[in-house]
C-alpha cells in the first residue's frame, strides 16, 4: 500500500513593497541573510515574512509602547546647503532663540518657547520647520555658538601682547574652578577689553595645578604663553608666593611677566586690618547687627517704617545695607544709611528694648555718642578710599592713572596725621616714615570736628575717641604703604604715555624703562626712542582721551601708506592691556553663580563655559541677542548633525571654521533604545 507524499510547506519570502504599507513603513526592514524573516527597527525583533504575524506583533503592548515613544520624538531632518530660503530663514530662528536662552534664561524653557513662537507666527515663513528643543539647543550652544564667539575672540587677539586675570573659586557642586580673563587691545572694538576664556577645573589647588590647568587652556586656545605680558591676581599665597607660587613658576618661563597685584583686595584688607585693633569692635556689631535684626523680620521692618514716616512726614526709609565680606568695602555704604537714618534707628531700638536683649544691646550702642563719632569719622575716611575703588573697578577708567589715584588716597589719608611739611612731593608718601612725623594737632575731618562739640561727651572722652581714630589712620596708612604694587615703578612709566606728556617737547628717554620691562629688544626700544620723540610733531585730534588718541595713533599712515609710530603703538597698546585689579573676574564669578545654581547644579563644565563665554562676549561686543547677526556659516551648522554629540562624544580641543557635509543627514532625541542605530562621523567645530 503506497501512502502519499507530505505536502512541502510554502516559505513566505519577505516583499519590499510591505514598507510602503501605512502600517508597516516606519518600523519594518528585511533582515540581513535571511530573506524568510524581517526586521521591526522599534522592538529589535526578528519575525516571520508573513503578513499574518506582522500585524499580529503591530498589536502587541509592547510594540505600541515603542511606537509611542517614537512618535513623540520625531527624527529631526536637515537638508543639504541648497536648502530654500524658508528652511534658512527657520535656522536663522533657531540661533536666535538658541542665544536668547543663553543670554536670559534656562535651557529648559527652550520647549515651551518654540511651540509658542510657532503658535504666536502661523504666517512666518521661519517658523514652518522650526524645530529646537532642549536636546538640540544644549548641543547648539555647545558645538556651534561657543566655537563661533571662540572663534572671533582669537581672531580679535591675533598675534598682539595680553595679559591673564586669573583667581580660583567654587560652584555650587563643590568644584574648584579656576577662573581665567583675558585683557587685550580689540582693534576691531577699538578698546582695550577684559573677556572671559574659560573656567578650567582645578585637579589640585596648589601653584602646580593651576599652572598646569593654565597653560593647558592657553594650548586649547592656540595662544602664545610667551606674549602673556601680564598677570593679575589676588594677595593669595599660592599666588604670590615667592617661592612657589603661580607667578613664580611662570616667571621662569616667561622671563618678562609682570605681576600686578589686585589693589581692590589690597585696600579691603588694608581697612580691615587697620580696623581690627583701633576701633572699638561694638562699631562692627552695630553695623551687621542693624542689618540683621531687619533682614529676617516683616513685622519688625513695618513698625520701624510707622515710626519712620512718623517723624519724617510720610517719606519712606531706605533700607539698611549688609556688610557682605566678599564685596570691597561694602561697609561705607553700610555707614552712610546708618548714619542718614541714626535718630530714628535710636528710637526704634528703644521702644523694643523691653522685648529683647539685641534691642537692648544695640539701644545702648546708639544712645552712647562716642558711637556716633566714630561713624562719622568712618564715613569721611572710607569716603576717600571708596573713590579709589570705583577708579579701579570702572572698566573705562584711565588705566595711566592708576598710580596718581593710589597717591591720592595715600595723600588725602596722611594729611590727617602728618606734619604740614612732611612730604615735599607725592611721591614722598609712598616711603615715609608715619611715626616719625606725626602731628600733635591731627585733623579728623569736618564731619567728625564739626559734631564733636555738639555732644554731651567729656573731654577727656573726646580726646580717647580721637586717640584711636589716630591709630586707625597711622595703621591703615601703612597698610597702603605696605601693600602698593612692587612694581609701582611700572606703572609710573605708563602715566608717560598719557597724551598730556607725550605730545611735550623735549623729553627724556625714561620710556625705554617701559619697553625693557615689557621685553621689547634692543633695536625696537631704538626705534620707540625715535617715535617717542617725533609723536609731537604730528596734529592729533584725539588729545583728550588715552584710548581714541592710541586708537588714532594705530590708525595713523604717512604718504607711502606705512605706520611711522608702529613700535610706539605697540608698547602703548601693550601696557594698556595690564590688569588694574581683579574685578573683571570676579564679575565672571557672579555670573557663574548665576548660571549653575541650586536648580542647575548638575550641570557640566562644557554647557558651563559655553554660556558664560556667549553671554561675556555678548556683553564686551554690546550685542544683544535679537540683533547679533550670526554668519551664514554658523545658520547652515545650525542643521547640520555633524555639530551635535548626543552621545558619548568627546568634547572638542581646538577651536577651527566650521565646516559641514553637504549630505542629508538626522539627528535623533538620545533614547538609548532608538540612538542605538545612529552614528555621527566627522565630529569637529
Amino acid at each position: 500500500m503506497e501512502f502519499p507524499s507530505k505536502k512541502k510547506n510554502y516559505a513566505q519570502k519577505y516583499r519590499k513593497e510591505w514598507e510602503s504599507h501605512d502600517e508597516f513603513k516606519s518600523w519594518l526592514k528585511p533582515l540581513p541573510g535571511d530573506d524568510t524573516k524581517a526586521f521591526c527597527t522599534y522592538c529589535k525583533a526578528e519575525l516571520l515574512a508573513k503578513l499574518v504575524d506582522l500585524r499580529r506583533h503591530a498589536e502587541t503592548k509592547k510594540h505600541k509602547q515603542k511606537m509611542q515613544v517614537i512618535s513623540g520624538n520625531q527624527i529631526l531632518q536637515f537638508k543639504p546647503d541648497s536648502e530654500k530660503i524658508s528652511n534658512l530663514k527657520s535656522r536663522k530662528a533657531e540661533g536666535m532663540l538658541a542665544l536668547y536662552i543663553t543670554e536670559h534664561s534656562s535651557v529648559s524653557c527652550i520647549e515651551h518657547l518654540t511651540d509658542l513662537v510657532k503658535l504666536a507666527f502661523p504666517d512666518s515663513k521661519a517658523t514652518d520647520d522650526l524645530k529646537m528643543h532642549r536636546t538640540k539647543c544644549t548641543e547648539v550652544i555647545k558645538n556651534v555658538l561657543a566655537p563661533h564667539f571662540t572663534e572671533e575672540l582669537i581672531k580679535d587677539i591675533g598675534q598682539q601682547k595680553y595679559s591673564l586675570i586669573i583667581d580660583e573659586s567654587t560652584d555650587i557642586s563643590t568644584s574648584k574652578q579656576l577662573g581665567i580673563v583675558i585683557r587685550y587691545f580689540s582693534r576691531k572694538l577699538k578698546k582695550v577689553v577684559s573677556s572671559f576664556l574659560a573656567l578650567e577645573q582645578l585637579e589640585t589647588s596648589d601653584a602646580v595645578g593651576i599652572v598646569k590647568a593654565l597653560l593647558s587652556c592657553l594650548q586649547k586656545y592656540g595662544l602664545n604663553k610667551n606674549k602673556m605680558i601680564g598677570l593679575g591676581t589676588d594677595n593669595a599665597s599660592v599666588m604670590t608666593g615667592i617661592n612657589n607660587g603661580v607667578y613664580k613658576i611662570l616667571k621662569n618661563d616667561i622671563p618678562n611677566l609682570i605681576l600686578i597685584r589686585c589693589t581692590c583686595h589690597s585696600l579691603q584688607l588694608a581697612v580691615s586690618h587697620a580696623s581690627e585693633h583701633t576701633l572699638p569692635r561694638n562699631i562692627e556689631f552695630l553695623i551687621r547687627e542693624t542689618y540683621n535684626w531687619f533682614a529676617h523680620s516683616t513685622k519688625r521692618k513695618n513698625e520701624y517704617h510707622e515710626i519712620y514716616e512718623t517723624i519724617n512726614c510720610g517719606e519712606a526709609p531706605l533700607k539698611i545695607l549688609q556688610v557682605c565680606d566678599t564685596r570691597w568695602l561694602s561697609i561705607e555704604p553700610a555707614v552712610q544709611r546708618i548714619l542718614a537714618q541714626w535718630k530714628e534707628l535710636t528710637l526704634h531700638f528703644g521702644l523694643m528694648r523691653d522685648r529683647c536683649y539685641t534691642a537692648d544691646l544695640l539701644y545702648s550702642i546708639y544712645k552712647d555718642e562716642s558711637s556716633y563719632l566714630y561713624l562719622l569719622f568712618l564715613k569721611s575716611v572710607l569716603n576717600d578710599v571708596q573713590i579709589a575703588l570705583k577708579s579701579f573697578e570702572s572698566e573705562s577708567a584711565n588705566p595711566l592713572k592708576l598710580l596718581n589715584v593710589l597717591i591720592t588716597l595715600l595723600r588725602s589719608v596722611c594729611n590727617r596725621i602728618l606734619l604740614p611739611n612732611a612730604a615735599i612731593t607725592d611721591k614722598d608718601f609712598l616711603n615715609i616714615d608715619i611715626d616719625r612725623h606725626l602731628n600733635p594737632v591731627p585733623y579728623m575731618g569736618y564731619l567728625f570736628e564739626s559734631e564733636q562739640g555738639k555732644t554731651s561727651l567729656t573731654a577727656d572722652t573726646i580726646l580717647v575717641i580721637k586717640r584711636r581714630c589716630i591709630e586707625f589712620n597711622v595703621k591703615l596708612a601703612k597698610e597702603i604703604q605696605q601693600r602698593l604694587p612692587t612694581n609701582y615703578n611700572v606703572l609710573e612709566s605708563m602715566s608717560k604715555l598719557d597724551p598730556e606728556i607725550i605730545l611735550r617737547q623735549g623729553k627724556d628717554n625714561s620710556i625705554s624703562e617701559l619697553a625693557k620691562e615689557l621685553g621689547y629688544t634692543a633695536s625696537d626700544i631704538d626705534k620707540i626712542l625715535n617715535q617717542w620723540h617725533n609723536i609731537c610733531f604730528v596734529q592729533w585730534k584725539n588729545t583728550n582721551d588715552v584710548i581714541k588718541f592710541w586708537v588714532e595713533a594705530d590708525d595713523y599712515r604717512n604718504a607711502a601708506g606705512i605706520n611711522d609710530f608702529a613700535e610706539l603703538v605697540d608698547l602703548a597698546i601693550s601696557s594698556l592691556s595690564l590688569p588694574q585689579s581683579n574685578a573683571g573676574i570676579e564679575r565672571i564669578f557672579s555670573v557663574m553663580n548665576i548660571v549653575k545654581n541650586k536648580l542647575r547644579n548638575k550641570m557640566a563644565g562644557p554647557l558651563l563655559n559655553a554660556i558664560i563665554f556667549i553671554r561675556n562676549r555678548l556683553k564686551v561686543t554690546d550685542a544683544k541677542c535679537y540683533n547679533y547677526e550670526l554668519p551664514s556659516d554658523v545658520i547652515a551648522a545650525i542643521g547640520k548633525n555633524t555639530k551635535y554629540t548626543f552621545k558619548n562624544q568627546p568634547q572638542a580641543t581646538t577651536f577651527a571654521s566650521t565646516s559641514t557635509s553637504s549630505a542629508v543627514v538626522s539627528a535623533s532625541v538620545n533614547y538609548d533604545d532608538v540612538m542605538e542605530d545612529i552614528t555621527f562621523d566627522n565630529l569637529e567645530f
